[in-house]
């Protein structure tokens, strides 16, 4: 049976670990991340989730969660430290990205301007979108099309897609007032598919599986090779975003991203990679 200064022995060295155990985990330089959280853009989220499954299978040891949101909640995870890693599907300044928040570039990826499969119109001008999706244009007819108005499907405040067509086609006007909101990828296709007179947007890696129509830009279709080359123009970068005081482990996942074996994964997803 253990007497009272055995007692006291005893419960000073179970104070003794608990501060170290504490000191390995807060203290700068010495943590380390074995489970890494990814949050943010719907649109990176596809090749997020195939890059981490990838990664998982050579590394046993590391836990990668993916999870959607928008680029917004991606950037707003960094800033508020509840991830490792913000995805982030536009251009971002440094201004708006902030003093601690590092961009890693991991792709480049195209925007598909989508209609209904029965729409008889292929082929639209950069300048006849932006007038479409600001309101200028409001009938299949002004654009060679069947009579019919136009129905405007787009995405919500704070998506990545959102904000790059907003900067690349619609040179920082609005979306007409009265165009329909969706909160994901995946809805405003569902909406265009389903409507002879919609047309909206979406990344090029998510259009495999969807039935709906892609236009070509300038008379320049959206693919790969135009992407890469520059002549399809409407695209943006797909960035990771990070502390400035990265772990070891989130640093090694993001290297391997970068390396040729998560490369190719890139380029199996439709997009462009970065080496």
């Amino acid at each position: 049976m253990i007497n009272m200064k055995g007692k006291y022995k005893f419960a000073i060295v179970i104070v003794i670990l608990l501060l170290i155990a504490g000191f390995m985990v807060f203290a700068p330089g010495v943590e380390k991340h074995e489970n890494i959280a990814v949050v943010g853009s719907t649109s990176v989220q596809p090749v997020a989730e195939k890059l981490a499954e990838a990664y998982m299978g050579l590394n046993s040891d590391v836990e990668i969660t993916v999870q959607g949101g928008g680029s917004s909640m991606g950037l707003n995870s960094i800033k508020k430290n509840s991830s490792q890693i913000g995805t982030y599907s536009s251009e971002l300044s440094a201004e708006d990205a902030g003093d601690n928040v590092t961009q890693t570039k991991i792709a480049t990826d195209g925007i598909a301007i989508i209609v209904n499969p029965n729409n008889n119109v292929s082929d639209l001008t950069k300048d006849q979108v932006k007038g479409i999706f600001t309101g200028e244009i409001t009938d299949w007819s002004e654009v060679g099309g069947s009579p019919g108005e136009i129905n405007v499907i787009t995405r919500e405040d704070g998506s990545g897609t959102r904000d790059a067509i907003t900067k690349v086609v619609l040179d920082d006007e609005d979306f007409v007032d009265d165009a329909i909101v969706q909160s994901s990828t995946g809805s405003l296709m569902q909406s265009v598919s389903s409507d002879e007179r919609a047309i909206g947007y979406a990344s090029l890696s998510d259009l495999r599986e969807n039935d709906v129509k892609t236009l070509s830009i300038n008379g320049v279709n959206a693919t790969s090779e135009n992407i890469k080359d520059g002549s399809y123009v409407v695209q943006r970068p797909f960035l990771l975003l990070t502390s400035n005081n990265l772990d070891s482990s989130t640093q090694a996942f993001i290297d391997w991203i970068l390396s040729d074996e998560g490369q190719k994964i890139v380029e199996e997803e439709e997009l462009v990679r970065v080496n």
